[in-house]
């Protein structure tokens, strides 16, 4: 069914800078929400919030309950903190692994201010109270890391170790730091001098910290107890039980937070502050209905008179703090409006999308023609007269299905499918970075031809061997190899480095990525490899490590997305580059032909450009419904 590009006024596009726009719709967030935070300056009364989500996106939202969407990472955000300046944000983002990182965004230009990589995790993240520090609580000995903002150099504001702390709070003028260390310590210091001043013992153990009432007071969670301490003592003044408590507010003379025992409804509560020693018993101030199951409210926040909650499932709501005998309802405030791409490819002229139900043919003239049903595979490839279909990281069967009604189970992997390539009449698989395998449509035969550990990649060339990307740590030591398929023959190749990846091929050349490590530091090349002659070429250099980058070869031209913020074009003949503008999301993938080239993004949308601007010229999302709109 053909279906033609329209276009919204409800959802539009907005430019921010000359190579960042972002995206302005009430959609949710793909992954859970990690963090709410006010995004204002001190006092004001714009009530806009920000959202940052396991999604690696960040979400401006403002009062019309509209989202302006930016995508700052390819893994999760964990933290964030918002600059008393009200538009610049810090992100510590992770894997949950090796990679720790905070960064800083202008949210005004969409533009990266900042970056810290780290070799452990951040406990805690915050600007001091005039902005002129950000602060950064890490997991080791050494503790907090003081970065001044006005030129982004670390400088050493505190004269001890500090050790694990998970709360860092400054005083109005910026005289004085308070700093939490789950190891049951409450510390003041003098960051003037970068003397202590006073330290107190007390609970150990506490998470979800802040500090009301002018800082008289601390609180945090601990086995479903809320804890509030007398901050200038260490004294604990109160012990409440209270089930999975979420902290709301942490500016006022009353403390506000959410109960939730996994029945129906959520209790707001409140404790008042009595004197500077006595706080009230908590009072039920309204219950609410809420999300249940994978949706479960996980974070909140208080400003003013409404509450805002972040759940599992990426979606925003809304409350207010108003007292009621009355059960309410949560607002629900975002939606699920767009179904997303999972993959592209071109044949010729013509370019395909896949979605989870169908792929989709795109016509000259901005048609759309679904054309073939899909099981809800993840990935595909142009093959002949259709399309076989796969998904990565399963042992989902490898399926040919044509226009013509044709459905084949080519073969099932034996373990999680990690890259599928079409070269001729032949498919050539990798499995669990440990095995490739050939496919021979002709003969329907199905076998290995190499296996070893840390395969990267994997392409065919005219010359009939299969060359292989990989570690050179493994055996053989080399990060390319060849393999005659017919004999598994296997011979290293005189290429560099430690690491090579992301292959692509036109049959004549290899183009692929090099990572060069030394002592100085590390170096990613775009190379290529002419097989015939055994030469190596380095085209392209950067200071990045980037194993999930890929080259992309057509015609003339090559395409890489090292870095993941954008994809840069890279004209052969010419040896000029250019980069993509971004989008709203991060690029993933793209494909050309003779006129357009069409960029997919980490969000399921679609870019269209020309080989010849950075400029992007439209972007396509498409619905629930199954239409698409063009921006």
């Amino acid at each position: 069914m053909k279906k033609n590009i329209v276009s919204s006024l409800a959802l539009i596009f907005s430019l921010s800078g000359v190579f960042a726009q972002s995206h302005f719709s009430s959609e949710a967030h793909s992954l859970s929400i990690t963090n709410l935070a006010t995004l204002c300056e001190k006092n004001s009364s714009d009530y806009s919030f920000i959202s940052s989500g396991d999604d690696g996106f960040l979400i401006k939202w403002t009062e019309d309950s509209m989202g302006e969407h930016y995508q700052v990472s390819d893994v999760g955000i964990k933290i964030i903190a918002t600059s008393p300046n009200g538009h610049d944000i810090a992100v510590y983002e992770t894997d949950g692994g090796s990679v720790n990182k905070v960064t800083v965004w202008d949210w005004n230009k969409l533009n990266k201010k900042y970056t810290k990589k780290l070799k452990d995790s951040v406990t805690s993240l915050s600007f001091s109270a005039k902005g002129n520090y950000l602060i950064i609580g890490t997991a080791t000995i050494e503790g907090a890391i003081f970065v001044k903002t006005s030129d982004w150099t670390t400088v050493n504001k505190v004269h001890e170790n500090t050790s694990i702390v998970n709360f860092i709070k400054t005083s109005d003028s910026e005289k004085t730091a308070v700093m939490y260390s789950p190891s049951g310590s409450l510390t003041y210091y003098n960051i003037l001098n970068g003397k202590t001043t006073a330290k107190f013992n007390c609970v150990q153990g506490l998470s979800d910290i802040a500090m009301f009432c002018n800082n008289l007071f601390l609180t945090g969670v601990k086995d479903n107890f809320i804890y509030i301490i007398q901050a200038t003592t260490g004294k604990t003044l109160s012990t409440i039980p209270c089930h999975s408590p979420i902290i709301l507010s942490s500016e006022e003379d009353n403390l506000y937070y959410l109960e939730y025992d996994g029945k129906t409804t959520y209790d707001l509560k409140m404790i008042e502050r009595i004197d500077n020693n006595t706080l009230s018993n908590q009072r039920l101030v309204k219950s609410l209905k809420g999300p249940r199951g994978e949706g479960q409210i996980l974070c909140g926040t208080k400003y003013g008179p409404e509450i805002i909650f972040g759940s599992g499932n990426g979606n925003i709501y809304k409350a207010t703090s108003l007292a009621s005998s009355e059960i309410e309802s949560m607002n629900l405030i975002s939606e699920n409006i767009y179904d997303r791409i999972y993959d592209i490819k071109e044949n010729g002229e013509m370019f395909y999308f896949l979605s989870k139900k169908s792929v989709h043919r795109v016509y000259e003239n901005g048609n759309v023609d679904s054309i073939v049903d899909t099981k809800g595979e993840n990935s595909f490839l142009c093959f002949q007269d259709g399309f076989i279909l796969y998904s990565k990281e399963t042992r989902t069967p490898v399926r040919f299905v044509s226009e013509n009604g044709t459905d084949e189970i080519l073969f099932t992997p034996k373990s999680s499918l990690q890259s599928l390539k079409v070269y001729e009449n032949k498919l050539i698989e990798i499995e669990s970075s440990s095995k490739v395998n050939i496919y021979d449509f002709e003969t329907k035969n199905y076998r290995e031809v190499f296996s070893g550990m840390g395969i990267q990649d994997a392409v065919m060339c005219d010359d009939g061997k299969v060359y292989i990307a990989k570690s050179a740590s493994t055996s053989p030591a080399s990060p390319l190899i060849s393999v005659n398929p017919d004999t598994l023959e296997t011979l290293p190749l005189k290429v560099p480095g430690q690491v090579t990846y992301g292959l692509s091929s036109n049959g004549k050349t290899i183009y692929g990525m090099n990572l060069q490590a030394s002592d100085k530091g590390s170096t990613t090349f775009v190379f290529s490899f002419n097989p015939s002659t055994q030469t190596v070429t380095n085209i392209l250099k950067f200071a990045e490590e980037d194993p999930d980058a890929f080259t992309y070869i057509n015609g003339n031209y090559l395409y890489t997305n090292i870095g993941k913020n954008k994809i840069y074009s890279y004209n052969l003949p010419q040896k000029k580059r250019f980069a993509y503008e971004r989008t709203a999301s991060m690029p993933e993938a793209i494909v050309k032909n003779s006129k357009h080239v069409i960029i997919l993004n980490r969000d399921g949308s679609i870019s269209w450009g020309t080989e010849s601007s950075q400029k992007l010229t439209a972007d396509w999302y498409l619905t629930k419904d199954g239409q698409w709109y063009e921006f």
